[in-house]
């Protein structure tokens, strides 16, 4: 009951504000610009230039993927920020309740919208094809990504506009998933440090067991150290 009121309630906040709306809205959004898009470009650059885009359907899939934990761990960053400025969070943190139950509930949001979009998305495109275990993967690797993002805005933003700044700033590091494209080793290397990196890593290898182990472990590995942070 408590989670439901709760969940209601954050629903009011993000109806408020149009930003938190948008990034709610971009993944899926994004998911059908990018369908309709390859709809048509992907026949025309085949018999204009002889360029097959299909070989890079992995890059494209992981790409949309990873919009979800960014537009929505930005979003459940923008709540607890507006908490923290408005001094919820410090009545929440001293009840019982406690820090960590306040971070379990507020990171509920982007953990299951996460998952949720990334099986739409998967179903949307229609791409790339996945077994079903390594669906699962993706969606609980996805779940960790918007947590470390929440996280990493709730802790290191003091404002909205600041979070804003942070969340561009990530975006760059989504580049570094793409790192193989490049046919670079050294940079390669340097990406795996990064666990964006590993969500493309698993789709063009899904059967790779170093891949997917090294997936969960970058990921846990960031995880923790964001999580051991306090304000």
């Amino acid at each position: 009951m408590v989670n439901k009121i709760a969940f209601n309630a954050d629903m009011k906040m993000i109806r408020r504000d149009p930003i938190l709306i948008i990034f709610m809205c971009i993944p899926f959004l994004a998911g059908l610009l990018i369908k309709g898009i390859l709809h048509y470009l992907v026949p025309w650059l085949w018999q204009r230039n002889g360029f097959d885009v299909t070989l890079y359907y992995a890059y494209i899939l992981g790409g949309v993927f990873l919009m979800s934990p960014m537009m929505l761990g930005t979003v459940a960053g923008f709540l607890m920020i507006d908490e923290k400025d408005g001094k919820i969070f410090e009545l929440i943190s001293i009840t019982p309740v406690g820090y960590n139950g306040y971070m379990i509930h507020r990171l509920m949001l982007p953990v299951i919208g996460s998952a949720i979009y990334t099986l739409v998305m998967y179903w949307l495109l229609d791409i790339f094809s996945l077994r079903i275990e390594t669906l699962l993967i993706l969606m609980i690797l996805m779940g960790l990504e918007s947590i470390m993002i929440g996280t990493l805005l709730f802790v290191f933003a003091k404002d909205k506009v600041q979070g804003l700044t942070y969340s561009k700033g990530m975006g760059v590091f989504m580049v570094l998933a793409m790192a193989d494209l490049f046919g670079k080793p050294w940079l390669s290397t340097v990406a795996g440090a990064i666990p964006f990196y590993w969500v493309i890593r698993v789709i063009r290898y899904p059967d790779n067991i170093v891949d997917v182990v090294m997936a969960f472990v970058v990921h846990l590995v960031w995880l923790m150290v964001i999580l051991r942070r306090k304000l």
